[in-house]
């Protein structure tokens, strides 16, 4: 699954063992069953609520880590791994992984890394101060490691991506304690441009201690003055310590660079399945939310529960051509396939002119619990043979009513 979220930059990679978080090359380990990577929970639903800023740390040079208080009796359901979405003061949202697995005291962990030119980063990380109020809106996404994963898991995270990576090992500590067999051996890659950026080390060291099969291993783009930790691209570091990755499951959040290389290479190299590469994309946030049509393009009709006759244009997306209708229908990332909010039903008779859902978002209408003829507007692409295609909204996750 390849989903991608917006306003933060991470670059390609970086990667420790934990015992002592002794610094460390770690090999392959060649035991255990290969988890089901399709072993998710429907999503609980989204809702708006305001959180309060009650801690703001700078963590390194490009990273903040901030934790929200919502109200007293208020109950926010996340899984780990999911993300939330920030209202920033131009309206529209800014969207940031939950780095801890449960809410501690009515509160949410968020890493933040400065992306260049970024504005909203750039007043968490300016002008920020405690008692500062947001509206937050959440939880969305699919991304998840199951507290199950055998130790043929190798998790990767690139910069800030550490972050919905380390709410998941808290998951697996958590069901350690509570009698979950977690004890086998699990590879963490964590990459970074320098030693500062790995800026969370002290909580994977007391998360080695309830998960004593975790091994950490950093690389960093810029090397490191004693040689003490590898140097290089994080993907690479994986073909080096891996002879065979055949069977193995990979975790990975970060910048798309990274989550193709880790793909790419690890597949012509190591024989890996791209199939069983499970990613959180993080990219910048689109310009605009509603592009422009495709210039000098043919009019595709629509028609919209029966009633409302609109019309999109060959080669744009079924959602922007929605959305310029003036329908009101959510996209929490853009338009970017990530968070499964668009989704519209299409008329049965329709169905076979669309292509086949692709993996990423068959995850996601999976994940969202969509029913029959429900697909994600964004993935459609309009073509001439569209022309007069039948939709409803798709307000519920019903699918076909019976």
């Amino acid at each position: 699954m390849l989903m991608e979220r917006f306003d933060r930059a991470s670059d390609h990679a970086t990667s420790v063992t934990l015992s002592a978080l002794s610094l460390q090359r770690q090999g392959p380990d060649h035991a255990g069953a290969v988890p089901s990577s399709d072993a998710m929970n429907r999503s609980s639903s989204t809702k708006r609520l305001e959180v309060t800023l009650v801690a703001l740390r700078r963590a390194s040079k490009r990273t903040m880590v901030l934790r929200l208080r919502f109200a007293d009796g208020e109950v926010f359901k996340y899984r780990p791994g999911q993300f939330i979405g920030l209202v920033a003061p131009d309206g529209r949202q800014r969207f940031f992984s939950i780095a801890n697995a449960d809410p501690v005291h009515n509160e949410l962990e968020l890493h933040v890394n400065r992306s260049p030119g970024g504005a909203f980063t750039g007043m968490l990380f300016d002008k920020a101060q405690i008692s500062d109020r947001f509206w937050m809106e959440g939880p969305f996404g699919d991304f998840t490691i199951p507290p199950e994963a055998s130790s043929r898991t190798i998790l990767v995270a690139g910069g800030t991506g550490f972050a919905p990576i380390r709410a998941c090992l808290e998951q697996m500590a958590a069901n350690r304690l509570t009698g979950m067999q977690t004890s086998r051996t699990i590879h963490l890659y964590w990459g970074a441009r320098s030693r500062e950026d790995l800026y969370d080390v002290a909580s994977l060291k007391a998360l080695s201690e309830r998960l004593p099969g975790l091994r950490f291993i950093p690389v960093l783009d810029q090397g490191d003055s004693d040689c003490s930790v590898r140097a290089g691209f994080v993907h690479r570091a994986i073909i080096e310590d891996f002879d065979d990755l055949s069977e193995y499951d990979i975790y990975a959040c970060g910048a798309p660079a990274m989550i193709e290389a880790l793909s790419r290479d690890c597949a012509a190299e190591r024989g890996f399945d791209p199939s069983r590469l499970i990613a959180d994309i993080f990219t910048a946030g689109p310009d605009r939310e509603n592009p422009p049509p495709p210039a000098s393009s043919a009019p595709v009709a629509l028609l919209l529960d029966q009633a409302s006759a609109m019309e999109g244009v060959q080669g744009e997306a079924l959602l922007f051509a929605l959305k310029r209708a003036g329908i009101a229908l959510p996209a929490v990332c853009g338009g970017k396939g990530a968070c499964g909010t668009c989704r519209i039903h299409v008329a049965p008779q329709w169905r076979s002119r669309l292509a086949e859902p692709a993996k990423q978002e068959a995850r996601l209408l999976k994940f969202t619990g969509a029913g029959e003829g429900d697909r994600l507007s964004c993935q459609i692409l309009l073509t001439a043979d569209l022309s007069g295609l039948e939709l409803q909204a798709c307000t519920e996750n019903e699918g076909d009513k019976q």
